[in-house]
């Protein structure tokens, strides 16, 4: 039996979790760590994977993290109340983006920044908007498709691996001439890949309180 105080600290980081987040769909929350160590702020290790997570512009369809020695603060330890970390915590992190997430990323909705900088990198920077662009992940990568009217546009095949704090984009058209997608300094990427008409990366992230 799960002893009550464990119970008590899932429920409060679960109730935190959840209000990092715009949405989240699904959230699953392991816990290791003794009534002891508990009650003074410590949890030996937590397994987290969660579903349908939206964070700002940010959209993943899955989720994994795993974390050891957390530092709580036990004066937060009610029923009912978010309980966050008293100290910044390394967590090794894996996360599935669907071509649906990534078309809303990367085109989508407003004026697609990012897709817009893809485009202007690879192809130069009169080449228009990406307005109306379609996105699709493929065995080796993901393909931009322009709108159907727009019949003398080819689409725009691109790879994608890890760098560091960022994910580097190389073009088919430009193969010595990738672009950096930068990421939170926080976050240090190891390996990107397509899983199953996912795109899944993984890697580490420094969490602060």
């Amino acid at each position: 039996m799960v002893h009550p105080v464990l119970n008590l600290v899932r429920h409060g980081l679960q109730l935190w979790l959840r209000g990092q987040c715009d949405a989240l769909d699904h959230l699953h929350l392991d816990l290791q760590g003794t009534p002891e160590g508990l009650l003074k702020g410590r949890l030996a290790a937590a397994h987290l994977q969660a579903r349908g997570i939206v964070w700002g512009a940010c959209r993943l369809s899955r989720a994994i993290i795993t974390c050891r020695d957390l530092q709580l603060d036990p004066g937060r330890l009610r029923p009912g109340q978010p309980m966050a970390l008293a100290a910044p915590l390394n967590v090794t992190l894996e996360v599935w983006c669907s071509a649906a997430d990534l078309q809303h990323m990367v085109l989508g909705p407003g004026e697609a920044p990012m897709g817009a900088a893809l485009l202007a990198h690879f192809r130069g920077p009169n080449s228009g908007n990406c307005r109306g662009w379609r996105l699709q992940i493929t065995e080796t990568g993901v393909r931009l498709l322009p709108p159907a009217q727009q019949t003398r546009t080819p689409p725009l095949l691109l790879q994608l691996g890890a760098v560091d704090h960022g994910i580097a984009v190389h073009g088919e058209e430009a193969p010595d001439r990738p672009a950096t997608i930068p990421l939170d300094p926080a976050i240090r990427i190891h390996d990107v890949r397509i899983d199953a008409q996912h795109l899944h990366v993984r890697g580490e992230a420094l969490v602060r309180p």
